[in-house]
């Protein structure tokens, strides 16, 4: 498959805390309005009959069009939003850090995501940026001009599957940690329990449409198959949750599951960078994959 990402770490200054809450909870609208804020070049004129809507940013990164080719909208879903947030864990006194991954055709607009920040949190909040590479290791930007970083690691799905491979051979089972709140929809009514099989198909459409949509597209027939393997993976059993207690709606949890996770694990490590379900572009159903025999 073919779809880049950028998995960032932005470090902000103690106030910004208070504009974050939304942007981690799956309230998504407050940030949306500061990227198109950033990004449009005739301030208060509606994008319907902007005269530069053709080749402005703002549809590429927020406006989830369906693609013009049927077929396409037939087998993928609608796109989701080609970015993630999420909340980091490594925090000190001084400051707050915030996760953000860029999927595809968004890895090319840093600078304005840093600047929607900006001005969603207080001018100037952002103090440092690093951004891991295949290792995991973080490396440090230029927070002020990113788009200059000649050491921005820029990750291929692809290569990222090749490296999680080797995680994952002989792999029988796995545990499965929801750290936020997952939100999956069947048959038009929201989910109230985990359910293995219908959560691994329902992320590797998410996976396929948006590399599709934001990247070079995938092997249709090898999804295909991984959708059927999914059907005979079983829950073992349910296990204390890792997660913090949560307010928001959703299903949390730990789940021990079995099946070919030596197929199948690859891509559920490659949906921890882009999450699941409703919300998914605002901290909503993010996971973590752990192999256990």
């Amino acid at each position: 498959m073919d779809l880049n990402i950028i998995k960032l770490h932005i470090s902000l200054a103690s106030q910004a805390d208070s504009g974050l809450e939304p942007i981690l909870t799956g309230k998504g609208a407050g940030f949306e309005d500061a990227l198109r804020t950033v990004s449009c070049v005739h301030k208060n004129q509606s994008c319907t009959i902007c005269q530069t809507s053709g080749t402005c940013v703002v549809p590429a990164l927020i406006a989830r069009h369906l693609s013009q080719d049927p077929d396409l909208v037939r087998r993928h879903q609608k796109p989701g939003l080609p970015f993630v947030f999420y909340a980091h864990s490594d925090v000190n006194d001084h400051d707050s850090t915030l996760g953000l991954n860029l999927l595809g055709s968004a890895c090319g607009h840093l600078p304005l995501f840093l600047k929607a920040l900006n001005t969603l949190t207080g001018q100037d909040a952002c103090i440092r940026l690093t951004a891991s590479d295949y290792q995991n290791v973080a490396v440090e930007l230029d927070h002020v001009c990113p788009e200059t970083a000649d050491n921005l690691p820029v990750l291929a799905a692809a290569d990222l599957l090749t490296l999680y491979s080797h995680r994952f051979s002989c792999c029988k089972r796995i545990r499965l940690d929801l750290l936020s709140p997952l939100r999956l929809k069947r048959d038009g009514h929201e989910l109230s329990r985990f359910e293995p099989h219908y959560f691994i198909r329902s992320l590797l459409r998410r996976i396929s449409s948006l590399a599709v949509y934001y990247g070079g597209g995938v092997n249709q027939e090898l999804f295909r198959h991984l959708a059927q393997r999914a059907t005979s993976v079983s829950l073992v059993r349910q296990l204390p949750s890792k997660s913090m207690g949560s307010l928001l709606r959703g299903v949390t949890g730990s789940f021990e599951l079995a099946g070919p996770f030596d197929e199948l694990g690859p891509f559920l490590a490659l949906g921890e960078q882009v999450h699941l379900g409703k919300g998914a572009a605002f901290g909503m159903g993010s996971f973590v994959v752990t192999v256990i025999g």
